[in-house]
Parts: C-alpha cells; structure tokens; sequence
C-alpha cells in the first residue's frame, strides 16, 4: 500500500485519541508544508504544550525529602540520625508538595528532548527536522523549563494516571507514544533511528481501527456504537465444563453499530492487498466489483471470523433486525473494493476506504459505508 499523506495521518490521530475539534480539522491547512510523519508529530507535540501552557498545565504532588530546621511532613528518623542532622539543628523529613513536575509532563518535556536530538535517521537516511518545526519543538521545550527529563521506556507510558477530562493529555501522551514506538535509540553513539510508522502493518492496523471506532461515535446519530461492549458469546458453549471453556478464544468485534433497522458488525482489516492472490487463497467476491481486483479473493479467513461474529450474535441476541457484517479495508490511491454477498442467509460486504483522498472525501466515504449520506 501506498503511503498515506501526512496531512491524513493527522486527521487518523485525531479521531483515533479523541481529539476532533473544529479548531483541530480546521489546522489540518497549516501542516500541508510537513514532509516526515516526524514532522507531524513534532508538530502536534509542540503545538499541543503551548496550547496547556495557555489554559495553565496539570500539577500534583511529588515527595519530597529535605533536610529542614523544622519538621515538615513525616520525620525521617533514621535519615536524620545516620547523618547526625540533630547536631546541626536540622531534621530529614518526607512531604508531599504541590508541583508541574510530575511524570505527564516529564514524558512531554522527555518526548521534545528527543526530537531535538542531532543525528537522527529516517528509513536509512540522515534527515532533521522541518527548520520551523524544529522552532516551535524547541520553544515549546524551554517553556518545560524546571521539569525533569525521564528515560522513556515501555511501562513509562502505563505508570500515567490521569484524571477524568484530560483529553488533550491524553493525545499529547499518545503522541508522544508513537514517537517512543517509532525510534530506536543506539546508545553507543546516540544516534536515533526513527521508523516511518505507515510502513508498519501492526501499527496502521491498530491504528486504523482506532479511526473507525472514533469516528463512527463522533460523526453519525443513525447508529448506537458498540451497545453493551464488543464482545461476542458463543452461541453453543453452554455445555462446556469452566476448563473448556477457557481453552475457547473469545471474540471481540471491531465495531458494532445499532439502529432500530439494521445491526452491523464491522470488522476492520490492514493489508498492503484487501484480496487475497492465489489459487485457493480465499473466497470469490460478487462481480459487480470493480476490475481493478479483477478476479481476486477475499481473504477466507477474514471471512470465517465475520461470519462467526454475526452467526454467534445473531444467535445470543436474536430480538431486532439480522445482524450483518462489513469487512473494511484501508486503500490509498487504487480503485474501490465494493463487494456484496449472502451467506448462511446474512448480508457480507466487504469494501475498501480511500485514505489517500480529501479528508472532507473520507468523511463522505465513511458514513456512506454504513448506508448514511454524508453532509
């Protein structure tokens, strides 16, 4: 698959970490000269910490241990007496005070750190950043001044706990995930080597599921999304002893969308190709596809999974409409997938979605999939 354009990117991110404003679809213009998802990020990052800067950034309370001329907090006397401190009229204590630096923010100042960093290496070749983006990275750095840098690690980002409307930290930390996840630091030389995400299918893929699950909650009223979670029962595992059943994997749809006429289980999918090559590789698609996909497959296995996620649901909730199934494909540039099937008497579509066009042209595309007419 063709890479996606920059400017998309963003507008993925946005829905994915629920943070889709007018002001945030209407800044997608003045990231149009950015060139590396690197960039973007940096970018956003730093753009994102003016932005709590000016609606005043998160404090909390670290621990603290000082030697004081009086006892403040809890008295730390062991501390004291290994150090003789009593006889400088002094005492160790242990307290908690108010303060910015606290792990967010570290992570935030830790995160614009690394992107200032000299020699990086981008997909095999030495680049830097955007002149003006490394401007505004860097600006946005100094106004952290204070808080402590921290070595970023993969548990890093799950010791963060965060209050309840934070959505702006939450997609900052987000995106300063992504940058942990997309760089590779060699620490004999220092040098970090960042990986252009949109090349890697397990990041993209979850990615993209992400987009949808957001976009569908925000963007339509037609359909309840996910109506009492995503998990699916099997429909004839009420005889299995409890050692059984836990060899039995569960089923998690992607999306479940809900009307008083049609139930969808949507079921998202990241290849390079949405059909299957090969002899035997899949299952035929209805010929009113396009010929671009020619005489292609659908991934067989792709459609087992659909099919057992509408028969099982369809079998442990039977009260309203049939369910059916969508399988979505992600495609830059190449004509669309639009196949229509039955089988075992439940409606199978399988398309693609253009992630190469117009945001305004995606947005279009997305509610048209589940049948609303766009805008």
């Amino acid at each position: 698959m063709k890479n996606i354009p920059i400017l998309n990117v963003y507008y993925l991110l946005c829905y994915a970490w629920g943070r889709v404003q007018e002001r945030d679809t209407a800044r997608l213009a003045t990231l149009g000269g950015l060139s590396t998802v690197q960039d973007l990020l940096g970018k956003v990052l730093a753009g994102g910490v003016n932005h709590l800067f000016r609606r005043g950034i998160d404090r909390g309370y670290v621990e603290r241990r000082e030697d004081l001329a009086g006892i403040r907090g809890k008295l730390a006397v062991s501390e004291t007496a290994k150090r003789a401190l009593r006889a400088r009229a002094r005492v160790a204590c242990d307290f908690e005070e108010l303060s910015v630096d606290i792990l967010p923010n570290r992570i935030l100042r830790s995160s614009l750190h690394g992107l200032l960093r000299r020699g990086v290496t981008l997909n095999g070749r030495d680049v830097t950043l955007d002149r003006r983006v490394r401007a505004d990275v860097r600006s946005a750095y100094r106004r952290l001044d204070g808080i402590s840098r921290t070595r970023l690690q993969r548990n890093t980002f799950g010791q963060v706990q965060l209050g309840g409307n934070r959505r702006l930290y939450h997609f900052l930390l987000s995106v300063c995930r992504l940058l942990y996840e997309s760089s590779l630091v060699d620490e004999t030389t220092g040098r970090t080597t960042f990986r252009d995400f949109r090349r890697d299918e397990a990041t993209m893929w979850a990615l993209f599921e992400e987009f949808v699950t957001g976009f569908y909650q925000r963007e339509q009223r037609v359909y309840r999304v996910n109506p009492g979670g995503r998990r699916i029962q099997w429909a004839d595992a009420d005889g299995a002893t409890d050692a059984d059943r836990a060899r039995i994997p569960v089923m998690d749809a992607d999306v479940i969308l809900e009307s008083p006429e049609r139930r969808i289980i949507l079921d998202t999918k990241y290849y390079s190709n949405a059909l299957a090559g090969g002899r035997g590789s899949g299952v035929g698609i209805a010929s009113g596809t396009r010929s671009a996909y020619g005489t292609g497959k659908l991934h067989s296995g792709n459609l087992y999974q659909l099919l057992a996620y509408v028969r099982n649901r369809q079998a442990t909730r039977p009260a309203g409409p049939p369910h059916e199934g969508i399988l979505l494909y992600p495609q830059v540039g190449d004509e669309a997938l639009r196949a229509d099937i039955r089988l075992e008497g439940f409606r199978i579509q399988a398309r693609t979605v253009d992630l190469g066009r117009d945001w305004r042209l995606i947005h279009e595309e997305m509610l048209e999939t589940v049948g609303i007419d766009g805008e």
